[in-house]
């Protein structure tokens, strides 16, 4: 399209050069008539190709002015908006109503661009600043703790202190292993060390391994599985269903639901039937608002609604992380007081669903 523009304005170019060609030597042939330089019985030969070379001239002028103010000061605006982006200023913008050719689309990227810097640049910040937040808070405890031990407190009290810096210990542990985990997963192209597993059972003994903590709530447990093989690396796996259950178990009050399905999906598309599998984890819990939804996945995110001792705000992001290498997506469906559901949808073309029993 581009091409066929500058073309189009090449071939105006050319056309304009005739017919400002013309007139010019019909306007001089007039005048030299009109003052008796001129006769019809002596024409001037090189009078046409002088009208010609006036208006060349006349137009290549134009031209350049018309350059110059449509084409280098928009690359004038770029390269000064370029050393503001060098010197860390996120902020500028340059005009998207600009005219000519390319330099709208030209202005649109740069902004584009920008934008995503400065939303790299936050991120960044905000990592940094929640990473320092999430590892202080348990080393303040293990700190404090410890100094209360050298006190000559009595054993009760001792082995309380001792109980909460195991606490404290364990929470530093999860937070690093999983900012490992992220940042591995995060350069991670492909999934590697893949088997086939049964993914109804690996979510039941999921679920079976948080029986404590879903049965002191009285929760009310709903299961739909789908007897699935899949295809898949099964340590991420669990990570996923963990992560989705023990979120909907921490945000569920007490004598809540919880509804775990797993099933097939098929839809057809221009490549022929399209296999997959969908997950879905709803709860009666707390629910979230749209501006909540918008962040759940972001790294170290935790609405003001949801902060508890038990998060550190990378659950959602490794699931986010693993369900994206795997090929599939999540989607999330809340309202603020009437609970949320986590969707999983995973493609299933190359892994051929099989029913139990059938591998060998």
């Amino acid at each position: 399209m581009k091409n066929f523009r500058m073309w189009m304005l090449f071939v105006c170019a050319i056309v304009m050069i005739q017919i400002a060609g013309f007139f010019i030597t019909g306007f001089l042939m007039y005048t030299g008539l009109s003052v008796g330089v001129l006769s019809i019985e002596q024409p001037i030969p090189w009078l046409p190709f002088l009208g010609y070379l006036i208006a060349a001239s006349a137009f290549s002028v134009t031209v350049t002015v018309l350059i110059s103010r449509f084409f280098f000061r928009p690359i004038h605006q770029l390269a000064l908006a370029m050393d503001q982006v060098a010197e860390g200023n996120f902020q500028i913008q340059l005009p998207e109503s600009a005219m000519g050719i390319g330099v709208r689309e030209m202005n649109q990227n740069f902004n584009k661009m920008v934008k995503e810097l400065n939303s790299m640049e936050m991120l960044q910040s905000d990592f940094i600043q929640n990473v320092s937040h999430e590892i202080k808070t348990p080393l303040a405890a293990i700190e404090g703790y410890a100094s209360l031990l050298t006190a000559g407190l009595p054993p009760e009290e001792q082995q309380e202190y001792a109980r909460r810096i195991l606490e404290s210990a364990r929470r530093l542990s999860s937070l690093t292993g999983s900012i490992l985990k992220l940042s591995k997963l995060e350069n991670q192209q492909i999934i590697s060390e893949k088997s086939w597993f049964s993914l109804d059972e690996q979510i039941r003994q999921v679920i079976l391994t948080m029986e404590p903590l879903w049965s002191e709530k009285n929760l009310d447990l709903k299961l739909d599985l789908e007897s699935i093989f899949y295809l898949g690396n099964e340590e991420l796996m669990i990570q996923v269903w963990a992560n989705l259950f023990s979120n909907a178990v921490n945000f569920t009050p007490k004598g809540g639901m919880i509804s775990v399905r797993l099933k097939r999906t098929g839809q057809e598309d221009d490549r022929g039937k399209n296999d997959g599998i969908q997950a879905e984890f709803q709860d009666s819990g707390i629910g979230m608002s749209r501006e909540v939804q918008a962040h759940i996945f972001d790294k170290f995110y935790q609405a003001d609604c949801s902060r508890n001792g038990d998060g550190n705000g990378l659950g959602l992001a490794l699931v986010k992380q693993i369900v994206g290498l795997c090929g599939g997506e999540i989607i999330v469906e809340s309202k603020p007081d009437h609970g949320s559901t986590f969707i999983v949808r995973l493609p299933a073309r190359e892994n051929l669903l099989y029913q139990a029993g059938s591998i060998r």
